[in-house]
């Protein structure tokens, strides 16, 4: 985001679902760690974010996890919006959008966070559904940025990425931009020419500067 000026907030949508469970105490939180600045991960060159992130990993209340990425993100001088930090279910998915609307941001980067990711044939409350896509990209404003969350599925991670990106750039009328570790993968697309080039020189520069995270512009 402070490579991106015209960008001056940070809007998190996180789709919380209930809890399946606390967290294994045995999880090896430092483990996992080390083994993410072993292997390059984003963010692992960033101490006082592998801290943050470490801390993170202990916290099992969603609220209180909400509140210390609120925290983090003021002390970076970010200013951070969190829409709807309550349940989400599949019974309440128009109602928690349309809370969404009532407060929706200007010149934000807007982070979609549904569990898994987007919707597939049977779609459960872990997923964002297509036409709620559609809902957001159609509330942003032109300095804005919209950015998914994607769990990679069992499919061969290179027909799953034209895939998805054929099906949002025929949703939004736009070029999606996406950057992955080959676990996760983030898409990116905005309404403005010179915001999404902007964008993606941004993407291109930190995928540089990580040997697991690859950028690229679909289509």
């Amino acid at each position: 985001m402070k490579s991106i000026p015209g960008l001056t907030g940070f809007t998190f949508i996180p789709l919380l679902t209930e809890s399946n469970g606390k967290p294994d105490p045995e999880s090896g939180t430092k483990r996992d760690m080390a083994k993410a600045v072993k292997s390059g991960k984003a963010g692992s060159q960033n101490s006082n974010l592998l801290e943050h992130v470490s801390r993170l990993q202990e916290i099992d209340s969603d609220l209180e996890y909400v509140q210390y990425l609120h925290s983090y993100f003021k002390n970076e001088n970010i200013l951070m919006d969190i829409l709807h930090p309550h349940t989400f279910t599949n019974k309440e998915r128009e109602r928690y959008f349309n809370t969404v609307f009532a407060n929706f941001p200007k010149k934000s980067l807007v982070f979609l966070d549904p569990d898994i990711g987007l919707e597939e044939s049977k779609p459960s409350q872990r997923h964002l559904l297509f036409a709620e896509v559609k809902m957001i990209y159609d509330h942003l404003d032109a300095g804005s940025v919209m950015m998914i969350y994607q769990h990679f599925p069992r499919k061969v991670h290179e027909d799953y990425i034209q895939q998805r990106c054929s099906q949002l750039s025929e949703l939004t009328g736009s070029s999606l931009l996406t950057i992955t570790d080959n676990e996760i993968i983030f898409f990116l697309c905005a309404k403005n020419p010179g915001m999404q080039e902007r964008l993606e020189t941004t993407l291109e520069s930190y995928a540089n500067s990580y040997p697991a995270l690859n950028s690229r512009t679909c289509g």
